[in-house]
């Protein structure tokens, strides 16, 4: 028979775990978790062994029934034990509890008794097929496990159970200071019916001071206090407690008020948290003593509005106590901090628990019970409010018409029941009832409560029209919970039933359907929809809190945000959970998505994004990072990037000369100069090595391409009209040539940079006159500031003048840079930013009004030359100033007024007498050859044709100061 059983429990077993499977894939949960959650255990637990099993129960303090006598004595006889006797279940056993569930209905019997609880442990002697242990607690429980199985996997079970056991032989230490804090205890102790001594009166609420709510008498606490004493005495207590059908019946009819607060803990697993971290509310108060945050600020603001009827809380003691465990919680979980109606739950808590007790109940109810009710989105009440409209909807069809035809916000009116658990809404009295069974069955309590009372108002609620009135009825309902539902009933029995009686009954009789797995249903249902409207929201509400970013549209700042926090992975946008900062390899990535020159690649942190990149890339953050926090908010990602996308040149210049400006002197040393020098060669990289190209390139194309026009044209002797002039589908141009050119263009301003940046350098010390020379071993050498050995520094107006020489870098800081950044890039597009000459080719051919443009003025330039042959050079000149305004027409050369002081004044008017001298060549040059060692390859690559461009804009750099 025996056998049989164990196959069937199998086979059991075997459809519990695909079920848990399934529930795991629907929930992200493991299968541990959902256990966890299911027994109230302690987050971190996992099913070490497990095992069919019949529980036998008896105490020491009391006579064992008679038919638990009878079934001991089968056994001893050696008989059968009867399957109807005791309770059979599954037996888990995790790292600290040993924990069984009935197999058809856990309030027939249930347990989780922690470990360090344990006193004995023998085994039995029974028959070979039947495995019995005998575990005795410090309560004096003695619970009876006869393991229902093959003898191997029952040997292995009580092998794991022995193992476990020493494990937990240090938390043995930690059971009786614990046990002093439980009034259980305390009362077993006093009637002597526990062996343990307690000699002061554990610590409790504020109602041991202040009284409890109610009265006393009416509510007949002293018999439901004896009804738990002859309970605790025979099923155990605190850690060790046998949960029977009593204990759920006396949990329904109203709890102790002395032993209310240890029932709580002991039904929602707070309990557990609290004997594992004995100490640890204290020492987060004490290590966060004076400390200030934004919580504490909003905790002020809401304390004198904590339940404000109950006399405590108009006095300080009850103040500091409710401050104390709000102000610890924020420190334990700062993520959320402190949210709306926390304050009226902790103070209700507060009536009949410690300071202590209240904070680790506070924590499993954030964590565990009502996740995303008290967050920073608050998306699991807004979340069951939609779940709760859609059980009224089904439960009742014909009220639920009439709300969305007058369009009444049934979770205005909700909202206050479940955020607060109803203790805003009823009389503290009958809200006290509703929590206690809350704690034991959990939030299908909230539900079933809530649809008992729209259906016993049903009725009266069809007649209202808006939402006032609506409210108005169900708080005249609150007002008379005391009152008799059937005043008028000939039946003395019906007369007595009060409305609060009938609330119970319906919620718990007809809305029983209610449950977990339906609710759950729900959820799924319209979790989607619910995330989706809090992420608009919070999307949209940090978005209109940013700083003003000028250069942005507010379509790029919706792309922004969404990039963002796709590299923010850990942060989790609509449960308001995780950083929502961006460290250093996150700002890699996104500056990777969205720049022409930032290369990332997934790997070790050290190695990400490549060498070259880094440097520069470290600038920008640390020059981004506002709060000097090792990380980027939303806000400093924006301002920076619309600092970077300038479109005034010199506005531009500008700001990149803050990046190197650390110290905000206004002016950079000679580490900074090679460190820009640098990070600029990283910048143009793409158009330094020809798979980006620029304006000025393009420019050269489209030059190209309408000279090809007019050979054509004038080979076949044809004149169209500007605007009809035909543009081949395809015109064969020296495509390596004109990517050498640009190549070679930038290495040449790579090198014109360095070469002024040093020559036009400043000395530190200002009494160091520019035109004075350094005479050294009668040999005639620059001035101070040109000395290698001496610090020099280059300014704002000096750095512009070395930008603004340079067509190139002109070019890069007005348009290129700028261009080379991509906000407005789709967050699920890819697309190639690169713009080769073929695709260059293509574009033009595609729309050719600037090629034939050029085409009808070279046209008009052969005719003018074949006319005046005597001022050819004039008119070619001319033409070419003409042509050149407009192929510049989209370039930004408004350079401003450049403020140039005496200084630099002075410098200029030398600049056109000083000999160019090559630093590398000159130790007078401002940097000495081992400085400037990374830019042989650049000099090298440098042409003639590039040494005269050089020496050509020189020569204009002194005709701008002059003008």
């Amino acid at each position: 028979m025996a056998f049989f059983e164990a196959l069937r429990e199998k086979a059991v077993s075997t459809l519990n775990q695909v079920l848990d499977n399934n529930k795991q894939s629907e929930q992200s949960l493991s299968k541990d978790e959902l256990f966890c959650l299911e027994h109230r255990l302690p987050t971190g637990e996992t099913v070490i062994d497990e095992s069919a099993a019949e529980i036998g129960v008896k105490s020491e303090n009391t006579p064992p029934a008679s038919a638990t006598a009878k079934r001991d004595r089968k056994h001893s006889d050696g008989h059968e034990p009867s399957p109807q006797a005791f309770p059979q279940g599954r037996l888990y056993l995790t790292q600290h509890f040993l924990v069984f569930r009935d197999a058809f209905d856990r309030k027939t019997c249930s347990f989780a008794i922690h470990l360090s609880t344990f006193k004995k442990v023998e085994r039995l002697p029974t028959r070979s097929y039947v495995y019995a242990l005998s575990v005795t607690t410090h309560s004096r429980i003695v619970v009876t496990l006869y393991l229902v199985g093959v003898r191997p996997e029952s040997e292995r079970f009580a092998h794991n159970l022995k193992l476990r056991l020493k494990d937990n032989l240090p938390n043995v230490r930690k059971l009786q200071p614990f046990i002093q804090t439980c009034y259980s205890e305390y009362l077993l102790s006093k009637n002597n019916v526990s062996s343990e001594k307690i000699e002061e009166v554990p610590p409790g609420g504020l109602g041991l001071k202040f009284k409890f709510p109610g009265n006393v008498r009416e509510s007949r606490d002293k018999s439901k206090m004896k009804l738990w004493f002859d309970l605790l005495r025979a099923d155990g207590r605190n850690l060790s407690v046998i949960k029977s059908p009593m204990f759920f019946r006396l949990v329904r009819v109203g709890l102790p008020n002395r032993l209310r607060g240890e029932i709580w803990e002991l039904c929602c697993g707070s309990m557990y948290e609290r004997f594992d971290n004995q100490g640890e509310y204290e020492r987060i108060l004490t290590a966060n003593a004076h400390k200030q945050s934004f919580a504490r600020e909003e905790i002020e603001k809401d304390l004198n509005r904590s339940l404000p009827e109950y006399v405590a809380y108009q006095q300080p003691e009850g103040i500091e106590r409710l401050r104390r465990v709000l102000t610890a919680y924020s420190w334990k979980n700062p993520e959320v901090g402190y949210c709306q109606a926390m304050n009226i739950v902790v103070a209700a808590l507060l009536i009949y628990m410690s300071e202590e007790q209240a904070f680790w109940c506070l924590n499993v109810l954030c964590d565990r019970i009502l996740p995303g009710y008290y967050s920073k989105t608050m998306y699991g009440t807004l979340l069951d409010q939609r779940v709760f409209e859609s059980l009224v909807q089904e439960t009742m069809p014909i009220l639920w018409e009439h709300i969305t035809k007058y369009d009444i916000q049934l979770s205005v009116v909700s909202l206050p029941w479940f955020l607060s658990s109803y203790l805003s809404s009823m009389p503290l009295v009958f809200a006290f009832r509703i929590i206690d069974v809350f704690f034991l069955q959990g939030p299908k309590t909230l539900f079933q409560v809530a649809l008992a009372i729209i259906k016993l108002n049903g009725e009266e609620l069809l007649t209202t029209e808006d939402d006032g009135t609506f409210i108005q009825i169900l708080k005249g309902y609150f007002q008379t919970l005391d009152q008799s539902a059937h005043p008028n009933s000939p039946n003395e029995k019906y007369r007595s039933v009060t409305n609060f009686q009938e609330l119970l009954v319906t919620a718990f009789k007809e809305f029983s359907i209610v449950d977990e797995t339906l609710i759950e249903k729900h959820r799924k249902k319209h979790r989607d929809t619910i995330f989706q409207n809090i992420s608009t929201f919070v999307k949209r509400t940090e978005l209109r809190n940013l700083p003003k970013t000028s250069n942005f549209t507010p379509d790029m700042l919706s792309i922004l945000y969404d990039r963002f926090y796709s590299v923010v992975e850990s942060y989790n946008v609509t449960m308001g959970s995780g950083s929502s900062l961006m460290d250093f390899k996150g700002f890699e990535k996104f500056m990777s998505e969205i720049c022409d020159w930032v290369e990332f690649e997934e790997g070790d942190g050290n190695n990400s994004g490549g060498s070259s990149c880094r440097p520069f890339l470290s600038k920008l953050f640390h020059h981004w990072d506002s709060e000097s926090q090792s990380a980027l908010t939303l806000s400093d990602l924006a301002v920076g990037l619309n600092k970077l996308c300038e479109p005034d040149l010199m506005g531009a210049i500008q700001n990149f000369f803050e990046i190197y400006d650390t110290k905000n002197r206004g002016k950079l040393d000679r580490e900074s100069i090679l460190q820009m020098s640098e990070d600029l060669l990283y910048i143009t990289t793409p158009w330094k090595e020809g798979y980006i190209l620029d304006r000025i390139t393009e420019i050269a194309i489209e030059n190209a391409i309408a000279d090809k026009i007019v050979e054509q044209q004038r080979s076949s002797g044809e004149n169209f009209p500007e605007d009809m002039i035909p543009l081949p589908s395809e015109i064969d141009i020296d495509r390596q040539k004109l990517e050498n050119q640009q190549i070679e263009r930038y290495l040449s301003a790579a090198s014109t940079f360095i070469n002024r940046a040093f020559e036009y350098a400043q000395p530190e010390e200002e009494t160091v006159l520019l035109e004075e020379l350094v005479i050294t071993d009668n040999k005639i050498s620059h001035n101070a500031a040109l000395n290698p050995n001496a610090p020099v520094f280059v300014n704002l107006p000096t750095f512009r003048m070395v930008v603004l020489a340079d067509e190139t870098y002109e070019l890069l800081f007005s348009k290129t840079l700028r261009e080379s950044i991509h906000v407005d890039k789709p967050l699920d597009e890819k697309f190639n930013t690169v713009r080769n000459l073929r695709d260059m080719f293509d574009g033009l051919l595609a729309d050719g009004r600037k090629v034939a443009t050029k085409v009808r003025r070279r046209m008009d330039s052969a005719a003018s030359n074949a006319l005046h042959t005597n001022n050819s050079d004039n008119t070619s000149m001319k033409s070419s100033k003409s042509e050149k305004r407009d192929e510049e027409e989209d370039r930004d050369d408004d350079f401003g007024v450049i403020a140039i002081d005496d200084t630099d004044k002075d410098l200029l008017l030398s600049a056109e007498a000083q000999v160019l001298v090559d630093p590398i060549k000159t130790s007078g040059a401002g940097a000495g050859k081992e400085e400037l060692s990374r830019f042989h390859k650049a000099e090298e690559e440098a042409t003639k044709k590039n040494e005269k461009h050089e020496h050509d804009h020189e020569e204009n750099l002194i005709e701008f100061e002059h003008d």
